[in-house]
Formats: structure tokens, sequence, C-alpha cells
């Protein structure tokens, strides 16, 4: 990494023996940038953000001699004296309301401003469905309009947004932001603050002035049924996976069994029956078996499907306290055709637990996980099967076939019975596709199989980041993962 020092401020280093990019963006150390490609946080204070954020997007002094300018609207606790000069901002602590923030943007604009970076808190005035519907029918556009107006060409800006309440149950009102917002920016990526001590998440949505390469369908109350949670919700959850055995390091994707065994907590009584219709490894299984549940998973692949066998094997042979076992059955098949699987006829389940495929993440050319699997000698993807997910090249051929499985579980599903997707939002070819958002959107309107719960963002402390972009612009280490909470109408 080297090479890659080279013009950031910061620290003295040693001289590197290549010259790397000069760093356009900011005037971060490569430590510090790197800090800030985490893609969730622990909030301290909107101070701190608000500094981190200028600090990241903006220099203090362009290349021409000019002073960065930022515009800071509702933060209503923050010091713009103690935002590190010699930059210059334009702070609106007190807004309380949409017609003050359109009526800010607009002013800005009539006195032909044009700004470096524009950050908007709008966690004061989002908090339900009722006002959110009132930022999306009436101020959303002109909002992102005028910010795409302001912004000077490829800057960025930043919209704060909370989730509906402590924990993880809800609208997603963040995510409804977001998409209405990729009418007039581009969409670049997230960054979810967690309030410790409050189970409270916001989302940091930042957006860049240029056209966006795949405006999404709207996401809106309207569009959701929602379910009233049985249990509290967690709004994150961040577990120890176990240590892994060399042939469960072949499967390119998997979640450890620790989640898991939260979600059984949840959903589960010992003695249901849980289900995952794409097993990979077997660790959904195994995990019911450690927890007093019957466990049943569908794998296509021979390969993983022996793998998955033996895990399951291994630990049905564990003593157990009361001399009997839980039933573990794997069964080698494809999760699109779940009424063809013999093994399966008559069985209905209390509650199903999957990951699929994250679309082509996994053959995204260049990608870093792909380097580094290949430097390890690691399989680059699931399999080369046609009926595989992981190899369709069309999004919404993949969202479609996603869906149709899911449709089929449900009626697998005791009524009122629970499904959690576990999945992440995909960023290909420099484009933003909410494959989360997406799943919650096809699977909970009005002709859907399921309703809506909440979600519980698996945050992973334990991922060593990667430098993508350092000095040229941003893009972030997805290192929170959407676990998708849904109830069978």
């Amino acid at each position: 990494m080297e090479q890659l020092r080279f013009g950031f401020g910061g620290e003295e280093r040693p001289a590197p023996k290549r010259p790397g990019p000069p760093n356009r963006m900011n005037d971060l150390s490569y430590k510090d940038w790197m800090k800030f490609q985490k893609s969730f946080f622990r909030h301290h204070s909107s101070q701190a953000l608000v500094e981190e954020c200028i600090c990241f997007f903006t220099k203090a002094v362009w290349p021409d001699g000019e002073p960065s300018r930022c515009l800071i609207i509702g933060f209503a606790d923050i010091d713009p004296s103690r935002i590190p000069a010699p930059r210059l901002v334009d702070a609106h602590n007190r807004c309380d309301s949409f017609d003050g923030v359109g009526r800010l943007l607009l002013e800005a604009e009539q006195a032909g401003l044009t700004y470096d970076f524009i950050f908007i808190d709008l966690r004061r005035l989002i908090v339900d469905e009722e006002s959110l519907t009132t930022y999306l029918t009436g101020y959303a556009d002109v909002v992102s309009r005028a910010l795409r107006r302001l912004l000077a060409p490829r800057r960025y800006c930043g919209l704060v947004v909370g989730a509906p309440g402590p924990g993880g149950a809800g609208f997603p009102l963040p995510w409804s932001v977001a998409v209405a917002s990729r009418r007039h920016l581009r969409l670049r990526d997230e960054k979810v603050g967690l309030v410790e001590g409050e189970g409270r998440i916001y989302y940091c949505l930042f957006l860049q002035a240029d056209d966006d390469g795949r405006p999404a369908d709207p996401l809106t109350p309207r569009g959701v049924r929602l379910a009233r949670a049985g249990r509290p919700i967690p709004a994150w959850t961040t577990p120890k996976p176990p240590p892994r055995r060399p042939n469960e390091i072949l499967h390119p994707a998997k979640y450890p069994e620790t989640l898991v065994a939260e979600f059984l907590d949840l959903f589960t009584e010992p003695g249901d029956r849980v289900f995952d219709p794409m097993v990979g490894t077997g660790r959904t299984v195994v995990a019911a078996i450690r927890t007093g549940r019957h466990g049943y998973g569908v794998e296509l692949t021979p390969h993983y499907t022996g793998i998955a066998r033996e895990r399951v094997a291994r630990e049905r042979a564990q003593p157990s306290p009361s001399g009997a076992h839980p039933v573990g059955l794997i069964v080698q098949g494809d999760a699109t055709r779940l009424d063809g699987i013999p093994e399966l006829a008559g069985l209905q389940f209390d509650y199903v637990v999957t990951s699929p495929p994250y679309w082509s993440m996994l053959t995204n050319p260049g990608s870093e996980n792909q380097r580094a699997r290949r430097q390890r000698n690691l399989p680059l993807v699931y399999s080369d099967d046609a009926r595989d997910l992981g190899n369709i090249e069309d999004y919404d051929t993949f969202l479609a076939l996603l869906q149709s499985v899911y449709e089929q579980v449900a009626a697998k599903l005791v009524d009122g019975g629970h499904l959690t997707v576990v999945v992440k939002n995909v960023k290909r070819d420099h484009i933003l596709y909410p494959l989360a958002w997406d799943l919650v959107r096809r699977l909970c309107g009005a002709d859907g199989k399921y309703d809506y719960v909440g979600t519980t963002l698996w945050c992973q402390d334990d991922v060593g980041m990667k430098p993508f972009a350092v000095g040229i612009h941003w893009v972030s280490n997805i290192v929170h993962t959407y676990c998708l909470h849904f109830r069978k109408r």
C-alpha cells in the first residue's frame, strides 16, 4: 500500500518506491481516509459527524487557490467555528420545516453560490410515514433539483435520515428518501450511524452532482404492507463468527451460525422446523440443531451439499442432554423448483432464513473480493451451473427469479410464519443496485405474499478495509448486511 500514500497529508512517511495518485478529494492521510471507508460507525456527536464528512469530501483549499465552501442545514447542536479553516461554511443550525430547507436552498441559488459539499439533517423533519409522505410528494424533487444546481460538478452532498424508532421495525424511511433523490443526483452509497444505548440507527445518504445510471422504482409507504412485530426487532447486531474449517472457507459467501441463532431465538421455539432453500455449507441447519430446532436445507451444487451433510452429521454426533437429536436434512436440489423436491413434499416450516447470491457481486470484473480469493486459490463463484442465480447477468431477471423463490417458500411456511433474507445492496459499473430495498418492495406490495416486519443490520467489525478509489472518489467498504424480516400473509 506504500505507493498509495503519496500525495496525502498527515504524518511523514518513508518515500514511496513509486509515486501513487495525488489525492484530489481531501487533505487526509491514507490512514484517516481508510477509517472513513467503513459503511457503518458508532455515533458520538453531530459535531464529529459534520467535521468528519466535511474533511473527507473537501480540501481546505483547492489547487486553484480557492477555499472550499460548504452548506450545512439542520444540525442544531454544532459549532461551525470548530470546522477546520480556511473552509467557508454557511451553517443554518435551526431549520424546523421542509419549507425552511427549501427556502435556504433557494436563497443560496439566488445569491449565485456554488458549494463543494452540502449536508442536510432531516432527522427532526422525517420521523414517521406521514412526514415522509409529505416530503416525497411536496419537497423531494425540489430539494434534489436544488442540490444538483448548487453543487460544483461531481461534488457530494449528504442527507441524514433516521430510522422510525428504536429497534429495526417500521417502514424504512431512509431507503425511500434515497430512492427519491436519484431523480436528479447519483446515489453513491450510505453510512449507517449506530446510536448505542438507544438502539437507534440513522443513515447518511451520500449523493453526487451527476446523473444516476439507474433511477430506482419508488419505495413508498403505500407500496409496502407492514406487519407488527411480535417481539422487538434489533436494529443491528455484531455476532462473532466461529473459526472455519478449510472446506467451509471454500464457499465464497456465508454467514455465521451465531447470526442464525439470534434469529432462531427471535422467531422460533425449540422443536420448530427451520428451512433454508439455499443452504450452502449448512450453517442454518447446524444452528437449528444446536438450538433444539429441526433443520432442513436445499443446496444446488453436489460439492457444497457434501460439505453441508458432513457438518450436519458431525453436529448430530454430539451428545444430546435429552438423548434425542433434532432432524438435520440436507437435500441436493434447485431452490427455484421447490415443488419438485420429493424430500420436502408435505412439509410445513415455522421459519425460513436464507442468504441468496448478491446478484453478480462475485463475478464483478476486477472486484476486490475476486482478487483476494484468487490469491488464496479459492473458488470465485458458487458454481458454473446455469441454474445458479449468481450466474444471471441481467439484474431484473435475477430479481424476478429471486422473488419467485420466496413466493414458493411462502407456500411451505405455516400461516404467520417468518422469513429472514440476508442480503446486501450491490455496486456494479459504478451503479448502486438496491437489491435489499427492491426485495422489500416486490415481496410486500399489494399482491405480495408477505408483510414487512423490519430489518436488522449485521455489522461486521472484524473485516479489514480495502483501498477502493483512494484519492479519487468515495467508494465505501460495505460491511453492513441487511437481514430483512418478513411475515407470511
